[in-house]
């Protein structure tokens, strides 16, 4: 079984002050400041109690909140992933690129054991279905009506038959407010979820700024690629049309597929 990745990775300051794991790598992560070399060398999991921690150079990670990096060992599998992403790191630590890292943090810091920080979080995402992007649908040009046929519609029908729930859709820009019924049953699926399912959806909201499609993607029913056509409908049409912009469209692509990957992944086990 693998247990243990290796990496040699010469690090930037400002990153990486999130993952203090005690006064000692404190202390490396200063020198490598200074002299711009690798501050760990192996990058691994190891069981402390009862849950599985990822560790740097055998000291356990932690969060920008000074909290332990652990998760539950049968979640094994997202700390294998995280000690991939710092495996992964090759002449800069990039934080773009611990994606799933950031994600559990998120969870531990934020949600683990703070209902008020759970509800906080809710409460600012039930205001995305209101403003829904697939809610808000055009009837011209013929290319829009045929991607929103083909990548929205299968999502509300999903809601209806899945959850029972009708969502508005309004033509054009005319603001359109769901039903409170709709919004306090979809409020109940989210207050249900784990911690670390509430910071995927949190995470898959914003980066496709639809709540219905974070909604679909930790659930599972969306594939990243669909979820991403979904997410960038009336981007893909204008590139189709007008050409794609380089050095944007293309670096947006990859970043707003990484979010939704980890989002996706994060609940890997639970399905």
């Amino acid at each position: 079984m693998l247990r243990t990745f290796i990496s040699r990775v010469p690090t930037r300051a400002t990153p990486i002050r999130a993952f203090h794991a005690n006064a000692a790598l404190r202390d490396q992560m200063a020198r490598a400041e200074v002299s711009g070399k690798r501050f760990w060398e192996n990058a691994g999991i190891k069981e402390v109690g009862d849950r599985i921690a990822v560790t740097l150079d055998g000291r356990v990670l932690k969060t920008p909140a000074g909290n332990q990096l652990t998760l539950p060992k049968d979640q094994r599998h997202l700390a294998l992933m995280i000690a991939g992403e710092w495996h992964g790191q090759k002449a800069l630590l990039k934080s773009h690129s611990l994606p799933m890292t950031s994600l559990v943090a998120r969870a531990i810091d934020s949600f683990v054991g703070n209902e008020q920080g759970r509800q906080e979080t809710l409460n600012r995402l039930i205001k995305f279905l209101d403003t829904d992007s697939i809610c808000y649908q055009q009837s011209f040009p013929d290319s829009i009506v045929q991607a929103q046929e083909k990548h929205w519609t299968p999502i509300l029908n999903w809601v209806r038959e899945e959850h029972g729930l009708d969502i508005k859709v309004s033509q054009g820009i005319t603001y359109v407010q769901q039903d409170e019924a709709t919004k306090n049953r979809l409020r109940e699926i989210v207050s249900s979820m784990s911690d670390i399912e509430l910071s995927a959806f949190e995470r898959a909201t914003l980066t496709a700024k639809s709540f219905l499609i974070g909604l679909a993607v930790v659930k599972r029913h969306l594939s990243v690629e669909s979820a991403w056509m979904a997410a960038q409908l009336e981007v893909l049409d204008q590139i189709d049309r007008w050409g794609e912009v380089e050095d944007s469209h293309d670096v947006d692509r990859e970043f707003v597929k990484s979010q939704l990957a980890s989002a996706r992944l994060a609940n890997i086990g639970a399905y």
